[in-house]
Parts: structure tokens; sequence; C-alpha cells
């Protein structure tokens, strides 16, 4: 079982510099939504250590809302979507965290 909770998806438009490589410009676009918290299992938790993450949680959404978007706001905080899984059910979920040291 989970809560429900509003969000906020970031997008960044990205330009290529002058040396080729993209980066973002411009102001960063937001779309909030809601979906369904949850907590990640303790597999989840130790696979996420392995790539550098600390995970704070699952957010379970509909997918016709999720464009590709990797950086979520929740209560004021920033967190990576490192992970996402679409279910057969045209739900996704969004693994989230912090990068370990940032």
């Amino acid at each position: 079982m989970g809560r429900d909770i509003s969000f906020t998806l970031v997008s960044y438009v990205k330009t290529k510099d002058s040396t080729g490589q993209m980066i973002p410009s411009g102001k960063p676009v937001e779309s909030s939504c809601i979906g369904t918290l949850k907590s990640v299992s303790q597999n989840e938790f130790f696979k996420a250590a392995q790539v550098g993450f600390q995970s704070e949680g699952v957010i379970e959404m509909n997918i016709a809302d999720y464009n590709g978007q990797k950086t979520i706001l929740i209560g004021g905080d920033k967190f990576t979507i490192y992970r996402t899984y679409a279910r057969e059910d045209d739900w996704i979920e969004l693994y989230y965290g912090e990068r370990v040291g940032d």
C-alpha cells in the first residue's frame, strides 16, 4: 500500500554548445503530477547503492503523464529518477533517490 502524493517532474531543454556537447539551456519545464508513494524493497535499496544512489522511494503514476524526465521535486526536495519500470496496466514506477556524495 502507498499514499497519494503530489510532485513535480522537471525537464530541461538541451542545446549544443560550441564544442558539440549537449548542455541544458533556458528555464526548466515543470509538470505537476499526482501518484502513489511507496517504499522501496530492501533488494531495490541495495541495487541502487551498487550504481551510486541512495534510494528514497518509488512513485507509481499514469504512464501518459511521464515524458522521460530525470528530475523530481517532492515537498521542496530535489531527487534524481535513476530507474523506471513501465507496467502492463498503463502505469509506470519511478524510482528516485540521491547520488551518493552529492
